[in-house]
C-alpha cells in the first residue's frame, strides 16, 4: 500500500508539472518567494554545460544564491559576476510603487560582500564584481564578455528593462537567463519589465515557470 500511495503522489507530481508546462526532471524541493533554490541552480548549470561564457547574476543582495553560482560556474571553469549596488535600491519610480524604497537591502558596501562570500569560502578567483546601480555598473565591463548563465533579480522595473536590453546580446546561444520576481499578469516592478519584454522577445524560449520564477533559454 505505501508503494502506491508513493507512486500515486509521484504521478500527482508529473501532473501538475505538466499541467504547468514545466520539465518533468524539475527539482521536487520546498521554496520560498524571493530567493533562488540552490537545487534549481544545480538542475540549470547542466543545461549550458556546453555553452561558452560564464555566469552572472544581477542583483546579489548577501550572496545566498550568488556563493552557489560562484560554486556551479568553477565547475565549468567558468568565473561569476556580481552586479549590484551593495549599497540597496535606487529610487524607485512611478512603476515601482513603495515597497521598495531607496536604500532597501543596502548590506554596506561592497568590501561587506567580500567579508560574506570569505565566510562562506568563495575563493576570490572565482568571481568579479561590478559595483553601482544599473546601468552604471556595466559602463567598465569589458565589451567582449559573455555568459552562459544569468540570474536577474532586481525587483524595480526600470533597471530590469535596462538589464534585459543589455544583456540579450551578450548571451550566447543555449545560454540560461533566469527571471526572478515574475508575476504573470503583473503590472508594476520587475512583472511588468519582463512582461514587455516577453511580447517582443524572439529569442529566448520558455523552459520553467514556477516560485515567480521564470526560466528561459536563448535558441537563436
Amino acid at each position: 500500500m505505501a508503494l502506491l500511495g508513493n507512486l500515486a503522489r509521484e504521478l500527482l507530481r508529473l501532473a501538475r508539472l505538466t499541467a504547468a508546462g514545466n520539465p518533468f526532471d524539475l527539482p521536487a524541493v520546498e521554496r520560498r518567494h524571493g530567493t533562488w533554490n540552490h537545487a534549481d541552480l544545480e538542475w540549470l548549470a547542466p543545461k549550458v554545460a556546453g555553452v561558452a561564457g560564464d555566469f552572472a547574476e544581477l542583483g546579489v543582495f548577501r550572496g545566498a544564491a550568488f556563493r552557489k553560482v560562484a560554486e556551479l560556474a568553477a565547475g565549468q571553469n567558468k568565473l561569476a559576476h556580481a552586479f549590484d549596488s551593495f549599497a540597496g535600491m535606487d529610487e524607485p519610480t512611478a512603476a515601482d510603487g513603495t515597497a521598495y524604497p531607496k536604500g532597501k537591502f543596502d548590506i554596506g558596501g561592497p568590501a561587506e560582500f567580500v567579508r560574506l562570500m570569505d565566510k562562506a569560502g568563495v575563493e576570490r578567483e572565482r568571481y568579479r564584481m561590478w559595483a553601482g546601480y544599473v546601468p552604471d555598473c556595466f559602463s567598465t565591463v569589458p565589451p567582449a564578455l559573455r555568459f552562459s548563465l544569468v540570474i536577474l533579480d532586481l525587483d524595480h522595473y526600470q533597471p530590469t528593462v535596462e538589464a534585459l536590453v543589455w544583456l540579450t546580446p551578450r548571451i550566447n546561444a543555449g545560454g540560461i537567463l533566469a527571471l526572478d520576481d515574475y508575476v504573470p499578469g503583473g503590472t508594476a516592478l520587475a512583472s511588468k519589465a519582463i512582461r514587455e519584454f516577453l511580447a517582443g522577445d524572439k529569442l529566448f524560449r520558455r523552459v520553467a515557470q514556477f516560485n515567480q520564477q521564470l526560466i528561459l533559454q536563448k535558441v537563436s
